[in-house]
Protein backbone atom coordinates (compact mmCIF):
# COMPACT_ATOMS: atom_id res chain seq x y z
CA UNK A 1 0.00 0.00 0.00
CA UNK A 2 1.20 3.43 -1.23
CA UNK A 3 1.26 6.10 1.39
CA UNK A 4 2.12 10.20 0.90
CA UNK A 5 4.45 11.35 2.73
CA UNK A 6 4.52 15.48 3.02
CA UNK A 7 7.53 17.03 3.59
CA UNK A 8 8.56 20.84 3.95
CA UNK A 9 11.62 23.04 3.25
CA UNK A 10 12.10 26.83 2.83
CA UNK A 11 15.23 26.75 1.01
CA UNK A 12 15.81 26.18 -2.09
CA UNK A 13 19.45 25.03 -1.87
CA UNK A 14 17.53 22.09 0.12
CA UNK A 15 15.42 21.85 -2.67
CA UNK A 16 18.30 20.98 -5.23
CA UNK A 17 19.78 18.53 -2.59
CA UNK A 18 16.34 16.82 -2.09
CA UNK A 19 15.65 16.23 -5.87
CA UNK A 20 19.47 15.22 -6.58
CA UNK A 21 18.84 12.68 -3.59
CA UNK A 22 15.87 11.46 -4.92
CA UNK A 23 16.89 11.36 -8.39
CA UNK A 24 19.52 8.23 -7.34
CA UNK A 25 18.45 5.32 -10.00
CA UNK A 26 18.26 2.81 -7.18
CA UNK A 27 15.22 4.72 -5.82
CA UNK A 28 12.68 4.54 -8.56
CA UNK A 29 8.96 4.43 -8.23
CA UNK A 30 8.43 7.43 -6.15
CA UNK A 31 6.56 9.95 -7.21
CA UNK A 32 7.17 13.58 -5.82
CA UNK A 33 5.38 16.77 -6.59
CA UNK A 34 5.79 20.03 -5.16
CA UNK A 35 3.16 22.30 -4.16
CA UNK A 36 4.57 25.48 -3.62
CA UNK A 37 3.51 29.55 -4.74
CA UNK A 38 7.25 29.68 -6.57
CA UNK A 39 6.51 28.06 -9.32
CA UNK A 40 8.99 29.85 -11.39
CA UNK A 41 11.70 28.52 -8.79
CA UNK A 42 10.46 25.23 -9.51
CA UNK A 43 10.81 25.17 -12.90
CA UNK A 44 13.82 26.69 -13.68
CA UNK A 45 15.48 24.00 -11.25
CA UNK A 46 13.41 21.55 -13.96
CA UNK A 47 11.61 19.50 -10.93
CA UNK A 48 7.99 17.96 -10.80
CA UNK A 49 5.66 20.94 -9.87
CA UNK A 50 2.08 19.64 -8.26
CA UNK A 51 -0.31 19.10 -11.19
CA UNK A 52 -3.56 21.35 -11.55
CA UNK A 53 -5.87 18.13 -10.75
CA UNK A 54 -3.83 17.78 -7.72
CA UNK A 55 -4.51 21.95 -6.57
CA UNK A 56 -7.68 22.70 -7.54
CA UNK A 57 -10.91 20.42 -7.18
CA UNK A 58 -11.24 19.15 -10.15
CA UNK A 59 -11.46 15.39 -9.89
CA UNK A 60 -13.77 15.69 -6.22
CA UNK A 61 -15.98 18.28 -8.16
CA UNK A 62 -16.22 16.00 -11.48
CA UNK A 63 -17.52 12.87 -9.04
CA UNK A 64 -19.84 14.81 -7.46
CA UNK A 65 -21.61 16.32 -10.60
CA UNK A 66 -21.75 12.97 -12.30
CA UNK A 67 -23.71 11.81 -8.87
CA UNK A 68 -25.73 14.64 -9.19
CA UNK A 69 -26.35 14.35 -12.93
CA UNK A 70 -27.25 10.63 -12.88
CA UNK A 71 -29.75 11.33 -9.51
CA UNK A 72 -31.42 13.88 -11.26
CA UNK A 73 -31.83 11.99 -14.73
CA UNK A 74 -33.29 9.06 -12.88
CA UNK A 75 -35.87 11.19 -10.88
CA UNK A 76 -36.85 13.00 -14.35
CA UNK A 77 -37.15 9.69 -16.06
CA UNK A 78 -39.32 8.48 -12.95
CA UNK A 79 -41.35 11.44 -13.28
CA UNK A 80 -41.29 11.41 -17.18
CA UNK A 81 -42.11 7.82 -17.96
CA UNK A 82 -44.68 8.37 -15.87
CA UNK A 83 -46.67 11.07 -16.64
CA UNK A 84 -46.39 10.43 -20.29
CA UNK A 85 -46.57 7.27 -22.46
CA UNK A 86 -44.02 6.20 -25.11
CA UNK A 87 -45.72 3.91 -27.64
CA UNK A 88 -42.65 3.21 -29.27
CA UNK A 89 -40.10 0.64 -27.73
CA UNK A 90 -37.18 2.02 -29.82
CA UNK A 91 -38.15 5.40 -28.53
CA UNK A 92 -38.55 4.53 -24.86
CA UNK A 93 -35.02 2.48 -25.08
CA UNK A 94 -33.29 5.75 -26.67
CA UNK A 95 -34.70 8.22 -23.43
CA UNK A 96 -34.32 5.51 -20.90
CA UNK A 97 -30.40 5.26 -21.59
CA UNK A 98 -29.12 8.41 -23.37
CA UNK A 99 -30.86 10.61 -20.78
CA UNK A 100 -28.71 9.54 -17.95
CA UNK A 101 -25.95 8.56 -19.73
CA UNK A 102 -26.01 12.42 -20.46
CA UNK A 103 -26.61 14.06 -17.22
CA UNK A 104 -24.11 11.68 -16.10
CA UNK A 105 -21.63 13.31 -18.35
CA UNK A 106 -22.78 16.87 -18.28
CA UNK A 107 -22.76 16.70 -14.48
CA UNK A 108 -19.47 15.67 -14.57
CA UNK A 109 -17.81 17.95 -16.73
CA UNK A 110 -19.62 20.60 -15.42
CA UNK A 111 -18.74 19.87 -11.66
CA UNK A 112 -15.47 19.59 -12.86
CA UNK A 113 -15.09 22.82 -14.26
CA UNK A 114 -16.41 24.41 -10.71
CA UNK A 115 -13.92 21.97 -9.41
CA UNK A 116 -11.16 23.65 -11.42
CA UNK A 117 -12.17 27.65 -9.55
CA UNK A 118 -12.08 25.65 -6.37
CA UNK A 119 -8.66 24.86 -4.01
CA UNK A 120 -8.30 21.66 -2.95
CA UNK A 121 -9.47 20.92 0.75
CA UNK A 122 -7.19 17.93 1.15
CA UNK A 123 -4.06 20.30 0.93
CA UNK A 124 -5.64 23.50 3.07
CA UNK A 125 -3.49 22.69 5.93
CA UNK A 126 -0.58 23.18 4.07
CA UNK A 127 -1.25 26.59 1.48
CA UNK A 128 -0.36 28.78 4.49
CA UNK A 129 3.51 26.95 3.74
CA UNK A 130 3.31 27.30 0.26
CA UNK A 131 1.95 30.99 -0.12
CA UNK A 132 4.74 31.91 2.49
CA UNK A 133 7.40 30.19 -0.76
CA UNK A 134 8.18 27.20 1.18
CA UNK A 135 8.14 24.14 -0.61
CA UNK A 136 5.82 21.62 0.06
CA UNK A 137 6.97 17.65 -1.30
CA UNK A 138 4.63 15.21 -1.64
CA UNK A 139 6.22 12.34 -1.72
CA UNK A 140 4.23 8.60 -2.76
CA UNK A 141 6.16 5.86 -1.75
CA UNK A 142 5.36 2.21 -0.69
CA UNK A 143 5.48 1.14 2.93
CA UNK A 144 8.92 -0.54 2.49
CA UNK A 145 10.12 2.74 1.52
CA UNK A 146 9.30 5.03 3.97
CA UNK A 147 12.02 4.87 6.59
CA UNK A 148 14.62 5.40 3.70
CA UNK A 149 12.80 8.15 2.52
CA UNK A 150 12.54 9.71 5.96
CA UNK A 151 16.35 9.07 6.28
CA UNK A 152 16.63 10.95 3.10
CA UNK A 153 15.09 13.85 3.90
CA UNK A 154 16.55 14.33 7.70
CA UNK A 155 20.03 14.54 5.81
CA UNK A 156 18.54 16.91 3.63
CA UNK A 157 16.70 19.39 7.15
CA UNK A 158 13.47 18.87 5.31
CA UNK A 159 10.48 18.70 8.21
CA UNK A 160 8.22 16.23 7.94
CA UNK A 161 4.39 18.03 8.17
CA UNK A 162 2.32 14.96 7.34
CA UNK A 163 1.28 11.70 6.37
CA UNK A 164 -1.93 10.16 4.72
CA UNK A 165 -3.41 6.93 2.94
CA UNK A 166 -3.38 6.30 -0.80
CA UNK A 167 -7.06 7.21 -1.02
CA UNK A 168 -7.76 10.19 -3.33
CA UNK A 169 -6.68 13.69 -2.49
CA UNK A 170 -9.66 15.59 -3.07
CA UNK A 171 -12.63 13.82 -1.40
CA UNK A 172 -13.49 14.22 2.11
CA UNK A 173 -13.07 10.75 3.11
CA UNK A 174 -8.87 10.21 2.36
CA UNK A 175 -7.56 9.56 6.01
CA UNK A 176 -4.86 11.81 7.26
CA UNK A 177 -2.61 9.39 9.94
CA UNK A 178 0.12 11.85 10.63
CA UNK A 179 0.15 15.65 10.70
CA UNK A 180 2.16 17.16 13.27
CA UNK A 181 1.19 20.69 12.22
CA UNK A 182 -0.89 22.73 14.48
CA UNK A 183 0.08 26.24 13.91
CA UNK A 184 -1.37 28.45 10.72
CA UNK A 185 1.70 30.58 10.89
CA UNK A 186 4.52 29.19 8.91
CA UNK A 187 7.77 29.30 10.83
CA UNK A 188 10.35 31.58 9.22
Amino acid sequence: MKRRLVFLTRHQEALSEIAEMLRQPHLQGWRWQIFTSADAEVQRLNLPLASPLLVSNMLGGAWRGGFWGLFFSWLLLLFGMSLFTVDSELARNIIFYSLPLCMVFFGGWEGGLLGLMQHNPALEEYRVHAEAGSFVLLVDVQMVDQRLLKKIMAMCNAEQIGEHTQRMWGFPWRENIYSPVTSAVPLS
